[in-house]
């Protein structure tokens, strides 16, 4: 018989997060970085009023879910008396796809009660993708979406009457290009919230060390890590990992070191 249980986010319980190290997330993975960083990250976010909920399930860590008052969520997201519902996860046991989506559903639920009353409403953020923050989920749970960018959706659920919806700050970020100077711009963002982003750009910077013609590149490094940051380095649509190359965006998550390392290559044999 399965039991589950909800434990408070604290200093005491952040470090057992599935995509925190020796988590169930990325056991086993080979991943680049100082990953680290994602305890003394979330460390300084309870700080600003991160709350949330690791879960067990008989004992063993399997999910939890993380929000903070918007004003500090490191989201775009301008929503004055709101609550950010920011990240949450459920690893079922095999690839149980059902009891992912019952589950992480469950957990957005147990946010929802907890505040209820406290809050003028809840934004988050929804992806059209069927498994990945699903914008069909947050829908089944009474969240309306108030405008959409590429992949990702504005979404909101009301807790008092008659209060204005948030809004997402506008893109401000513009990536550089150099070619006129016969540099290559390399412009990238990560962010210590993400194990997989911290990988991401430790790989990046190997391959930018590693490159032929390293000496024609200039590369503009930018950590997404507080409300501030979200809304400065904001793009459309909005990530807090992302790459450009000469204002060429590039989908670093998709590319091989190789692929990617070839790809610079060529860049700057393009150049004048």
């Amino acid at each position: 018989m399965k039991t589950i249980e909800d434990r408070e986010l604290t200093a005491a319980t952040l470090n057992r997060i599935v995509c925190s190290p020796g988590g169930r997330e990325i056991e086993g993975q080979d991943l680049k970085g100082e990953i680290g960083r994602t305890i003394a990250w979330r460390e300084g976010m309870l700080t600003l009023g991160m709350q949330g909920f690791v879960s067990y399930e008989n004992g063993v860590v399997r999910g939890f879910i993380e929000y903070m008052p918007s004003g500090t969520a490191p989201f775009p997201i301008i929503a004055p008396g709101a609550a950010v519902l920011m990240c949450y996860h459920w690893i079922p046991e095999g690839k149980n796809e059902e009891e992912h989506a019952v589950q992480e559903k469950r957990l957005i639920r147990l946010m929802i009660e907890r505040v209820e009353g406290r809050c003028s409403g809840i934004a988050t953020l929804g992806w059209d993708n069927p498994v990945h923050f699903p914008i069909q989920w947050l829908e089944e749970l009474g969240f309306q979406q108030l405008e959409s960018d590429g992949h990702i959706a504005l979404m909101w659920l009301p807790l008092r009457e008659a209060i204005p919806g948030p809004t997402m700050a506008a893109p401000r970020f513009r990536p550089r290009d150099l070619s006129a100077e016969g540099l290559l711009a390399i412009d990238s963002a990560s962010s210590s919230r993400c194990p997989y982003s911290i990988h991401n750009a430790a790989r990046l910077e190997r391959i930018i060390e590693e490159s032929p013609g390293t000496d024609r590149i200039r590369h503009f490094a930018h950590r997404i890590d507080t409300h501030e940051d979200a809304v400065r380095w904001s793009i459309s649509p909005w990530d807090w990992a992302w790459l450009f190359l000469n204002g060429e965006k590039i989908a670093l998550h998709e590319l091989k070191s190789e692929e990617l390392q070839q790809l610079i290559a060529g860049k700057i044999s393009q150049l004048t």
